[in-house]
């Protein structure tokens, strides 16, 4: 019996053995696996902390340019033309934030030897990357907002209405929406006003020989029968992409119109920050402002003159510097050729001479002009030096080949906004403040 019992305990330690180091092998691999998530988190945390100062050096950059702009630049306007920094600002930012060859060609750009410059570049592995724009030629939608200026709304209204005439939009505007709605042009434009007027009755449009205008009825979008009801905002666009929640603003609707709005700045579109893919609101404007005896000339239906016409425009614009007054704009949309003329006699153009002619004749490029109204277009268009400018800052801290770590800024300036909050005593601190500040 005690034999039999020696024989049945034979093999029990190794079984035991083998199981506490089971157990403790599932300990160390747990134990080294939060080990690793612990320093792999610490890590990620570092490059992300550094990845966004990275790109709050470019913000910061970013706003002495603009401050060079406004100082330098722009008091020489008459003499150097609208020469904007944010246009060269990825090569400037690039210098200080980039690497050994975008040094270099900074310094070769100045002459000098940019390896003998101290505190250029940002260490290996790391860079920071910057694109300025202006919102000054865009459409500030919030003209329609507040206490309801009948004039600034009755502005917008007549710009939007002429930005969604021509008919190749027709498609955005004969099918029903998500709710199974129908808008036509003038529902969506009155939907924009309405969104942004403090009131809940629904906008007129101008009549022709009045000055002001009566609300037309209760408003009745019928936000609240969606399937996600919610009611209008009846004050200004925060950003805008509110826009998307506006009566006949869809997807492809935006996607057609969105990148000609701002909800920030001025009433005043300015024609010289206009790009050349705005050339639609170019030929907004000129179908808003034109006068009352050219309201049915046939180049206003004319789409494929039009266009070329607000492309001429801008083209004008980009070659003479900028529109110094909002007569520029107002003789060069009246006689293209003319502006064409006068730039191949001072040699900033090239090509086969062109003879001037009249208001509302063609050139040989086909581009014909038509006369506007002074008036009206002073009341939407304006000229100068900028006022906004959209920052783009990007911050990259790169881990390994294939993984980096990037922080996101964008941001709104404005440079006439005055800032109430500042910690500042230097009272030139007051003038210009952020609009508008995301970070990713």
């Amino acid at each position: 019996m005690r034999r039999l019992s020696r024989d049945r305990q034979r093999g029990v330690a190794i079984i035991m053995a083998s199981v506490v180091i089971a157990l403790l092998g599932l300990i160390v691999a747990e134990f080294s696996y939060n080990a690793r998530v612990d320093l792999e988190a610490a890590a990620n945390g570092r490059d992300e902390l550094r990845a966004e100062y990275l790109a709050r050096s470019g913000i910061a950059l970013s706003r002495l340019l603009v401050k060079v702009q406004a100082s330098v630049l722009d008091p020489a306007r008459k003499y150097i033309g609208d020469v904007q920094i944010a246009d060269f600002a990825p090569y400037l930012v690039g210098a200080f934030g980039g690497d050994a060859e975008e040094r270099a060609g900074l310094g070769s750009l100045l002459g000098i030897d940019a390896r003998s410059l101290k505190g250029l570049g940002v260490g290996k592995g790391a860079r920071f990357d910057v694109q300025m724009t202006s919102d000054d030629g865009r459409l500030n939608l919030n003209c329609g907002g507040g206490l309801n200026d009948a004039a600034r709304q009755q502005g917008l209204y007549g710009v939007l209405s002429a930005l969604l005439w021509p008919p190749r939009y027709n498609r955005l505007f004969e099918k029903p929406d998500a709710d199974g709605q129908v808008n036509t042009r003038d529902d969506v434009a009155r939907a924009i006003v309405d969104w942004a007027d403090i009131d809940e009755m629904r906008f007129e449009p101008p009549i022709p020989g009045k000055t002001t205008t009566s609300g037309g009825g209760a408003e009745d979008y019928r936000y609240d029968a969606s399937k996600d009801p919610y009611r209008a905002h009846n004050m200004f666009f925060d950003t805008i992409d509110e826009l998307h929640m506006v009566r006949g603003w869809g997807e492809e609707t935006y996607g057609a119109f969105g990148e000609l709005f701002t909800v920030y700045g001025g009433c005043k579109i300015n024609v010289g920050a206009m790009r050349p893919e705005s050339w639609p609101l170019v030929a907004a404007i000129i179908r808003a402002t034109v006068t009352d005896k050219k309201k049915n000339d046939p180049i206003l239906l004319d789409e494929v003159l039009m266009a070329a016409l607000a492309q001429r425009v801008i083209a004008q614009a980009q070659l003479l510097g900028g529109f110094s007054t909002v007569s520029d704009f107002v003789k060069i949309v009246g006689d293209p050729t003319s502006a064409v003329s006068a730039t191949e006699g001072t040699g900033t153009s090239t090509g086969g001479s062109s003879t001037s002619t009249s208001s509302g004749s063609s050139s040989g490029t086909g581009v014909t002009g038509i006369e506007l109204d002074p008036v009206k277009v002073a009341q939407v268009i304006t000229t100068g030096p900028r006022r906004l400018y959209r920052i783009d800052a990007i911050g990259t801290v790169e881990r390994t080949r294939n993984r980096k770590v990037q922080v996101h800024i964008r941001a709104v300036w404005d440079t006439t906004h005055f800032n109430q909050n500042t910690t500042s005593s230097d009272v030139n601190d007051r003038q210009g403040t952020w609009v508008y500040y995301r970070l990713d």
